[in-house]
This record gives structure tokens, sequence and C-alpha cells, in this order.
């Protein structure tokens, strides 16, 4: 007993090594490709200052000797965490599956997916509207009083923690499913506290911006707002029985019960129609099986 046992944990050891041993391949391949495309990839995370860094044709500066290979080392580094982050997830799955019913496997084969295209989208968000809008309005404040002039460490980390934590936030629906979906916030407790989402969303934004002005702060609380009714509806979708999203419970029944008056009005009008051809046919059969009777009764 003792052997089998380990040998099952010798070989769940083995597994696990060749898991880390790919996600150090992953993060090694993602590290040197973002070195070696360093240069594209830092044009591209600088569209959204839209030029307005510097003064030397909106370019942002470095200040110390190591600043700027400071600043491409954190780069890959991030770029290396970026392609380790889906080969890990894959690992750990593959490496539980066994151990896990149909149902969860199911469960589970959704929930990454989703997981994935929400942070992806929020991280999107970020990138072409909020990093622009907010940009402007700090780089063109004081512009009459002082020049910006913005390093390049300062622009990656503003930029990497608003992409994050945007990607974090648009993470509210499939969180809300998740508890909702494991009955451990029920949907009639999310939906009572619906009311005091718009305060906390403009309390969440004032975290989240760079900025104090009204105009950020309502464009990152009105998504956050959006997104909890779309949680709302995605976990009474998770149990229907036990809510009524907008009242969509109440229209079912009602589209259900009137299709039901449809469908016996659509036999009704079917049987009238069809009488001319239905009726004699009914007739003509029952002459016939009765003349069969009489026949049959004659024989005997």
């Amino acid at each position: 007993m003792r052997r089998a046992n380990r040998g099952a944990f010798q070989r769940f050891g083995q597994r696990l090594r060749w898991r880390l041993v790919w996600s150090f391949i992953a993060f090694g391949i993602g590290a040197s490709s973002t070195w070696f495309y360093r240069e594209d990839i830092f044009q591209f995370l600088l569209v959204p200052a839209e030029g307005s860094l510097s003064p030397f044709d909106g370019a942002p500066v470095f200040t110390g000797p190591t600043a700027m290979m400071g600043a491409t080392i954190n780069l890959a580094l991030r770029g290396g965490a970026l392609a380790a982050v889906p080969i890990t997830v894959v690992g750990i799955y593959t490496l539980i599956r066994p151990a896990m019913p149909d149902a969860q496997h199911r469960f589970i084969l959704l929930f990454f997916p989703a997981t994935l295209m929400c942070f992806l989208t929020g991280g999107a968000f970020a990138y072409w509207v909020m990093l622009p809008a907010s940009l402007g309005f700090l780089l063109n404040f004081g512009g009459d009083i002082a020049i910006p002039l913005i390093t390049i460490n300062e622009y990656l980390d503003l930029m990497m923690a608003m992409m994050f934590w945007l990607g974090v936030v648009f993470e509210i629906p499939v969180a809300m499913y998740l508890l909702a979906k494991t009955s451990i916030v029920s949907y009639k407790r999310m939906s009572n506290l619906r009311k005091f989402v718009p305060v906390s969303a403009f309390i969440l934004s004032a975290i989240i911006t760079p900025t104090f002005d009204a105009f950020n702060q309502t464009l990152v609380a009105v998504p956050i707002i959006l997104l909890y009714e779309l949680g709302l509806f995605v976990a009474w979708a998770a149990h229907p029985d036990r809510g009524n999203y907008l009242w969509l419970t109440s229209i079912g029944r009602g589209i259900r019960w009137v299709w039901h008056i449809v469908v016996r009005v659509a036999k009704v009008v079917r049987a009238v129609v069809l009488a001319p051809y239905t009726v004699p046919r009914w007739i003509v059969l029952r002459v016939a099986r009765a003349i069969g009777k009489v026949i049959r009764k004659v024989r005997k």
C-alpha cells in the first residue's frame, strides 16, 4: 500500500515538474520575443499618449543611465509572464482533470475562456478609451504653466496598472455568475445591492483613475454599472427559478401561455379549413367499419 502511494506521488511529482518546465520555456520564449521586438512593442504602447509625453517629438524620456535598460528588461519580464500564464493554467487544468467530475470539467471549459475574454476586453478598454482620455486631461492641465516631461518608467507603470485593474473590473459578470452558480451569494441578494452600485462605481473609479475629474471617473463608473447589470443577468441565468430578472420569468410565462393559446387556435383553424376533406373521410371510415362489423357477424 505504501509503495503504491509512493509510486502515485512520484508520478504526480513528475507530471508537475514537466508542467513547470513547459511554463519556464514559455516564459523564456515570451521574454526573448518581447526583447527582440522591443521597438515595435514600445511604439505600440506609446500610441495612447498621442505624442504628448515631452516636447521632444512627444517621446518619453529617461533620466538615468540604466533607466531605459531597466524599462526594457521590465517589459521583457512582463511579456514572458504573459506568455507563461496560459501554459501554466492549462498545465494545472490537465494535472487535476482526472480527479474532476464531468460537470466541473464542462464548467471550467466555459469559465476560463469567458474569464480571458473579459480581462482582454477590460485591457482593450483601458488602452483605446481610458488612457487617451486620462492622458489628454493630465498632460494638458496646466500646459500654460509647465511642460510635461514624462519618463518611460512612469508611463509604463501607469499604463500597466490601468490595463490590469480595468481587466479585473471587467471580470465582474464572471465573478457574479460563479457566486450565483455555487450558491455563495444568491441572485436576490445581488439584486438588493443594485441600489448601492452607482455610488460604489464612482468610488471605485476614483481609486482606479489617476485623475479626479468627473469626465474620467464617469468614463469608468458607467461601464462598472453596466457590467454589474450584465452580472445580474448571468447570475439570474445560473438559476432562473430563484429570481425574476427584469420580469423575464413572468414575461417567459406569459409568452408560453400565449403560445399555448396560439397552438390551440391553430388546431381549431386547421380543423375548420380541412373539414371539407376530413368530415367525408371520417364518415366513410365510420360507414366502412360498420359494414365490416355486419359482414363479420353474417359470416359467423
